[in-house]
């Protein structure tokens, strides 16, 4: 992964995480420490019905959530970056999809609505000055009463900043 030319100029990124709610993620940080990405090999995901994701199992709830939680050290003064957050989702009759993004503290909330498809998610960043990131991001799958036999499930597999991530579907490395 390397910061193309748009770079961040205000923030700069540590070598590993200080914290991290999952073992199963891989940290990586450009070598200008500029950008750095989180993937999660399977991804992340949370699901209601028969989702078929690797690590969700089938449930009759309604609602199912999951979450992760990070600390990257960081130092920078007048922030202004851009987190990208790339995943999948899939959604039958009377389910949505939900991912909540919070930085800090400031939060983003993107809604999938049935039938739509996950495209990389945005959010802008900005900061006097920060000494860490404080990331964390919760998923969330739901189908109505009506539809008691439906499935949906959300998947994130990477999270990260560069200011030049090219975006859906291609690789930022």
């Amino acid at each position: 992964m390397a910061s193309r030319s748009r770079a961040n100029v205000g923030l700069t990124f540590g070598r590993r995480l200080t914290y991290s709610s999952s073992r199963k993620v891989e940290y990586e940080r450009a070598g200008d420490q500029r950008a750095f990405q989180i993937g999660f090999v399977p991804g992340l995901a949370a699901g209601v019905g028969t989702p078929g994701y690797d690590g969700v199992a089938n449930t009759q709830s309604p609602t199912r959530s999951r979450n992760y939680s990070a600390v990257i050290p960081a130092s920078g003064q007048n922030v202004d970056v851009t987190f990208f957050v790339d995943g999948d989702c899939q959604q039958g009759s009377g389910t949505n999809t939900v991912l909540v993004l919070i930085v800090n503290d400031q939060h983003s909330v993107t809604h999938f609505a049935e039938g739509e498809e996950f495209t990389p998610v945005s959010f802008r960043f900005r900061a006097e000055a920060v000494e860490d990131i404080r990331l964390t991001f919760i998923l969330i799958a739901q189908r109505d009463s009506a539809h008691r036999d439906a499935t949906a499930v959300i998947v994130v597999n990477r999270i990260g900043v560069d200011a030049a991530w090219p975006g859906p579907g291609t690789d930022p490395a």
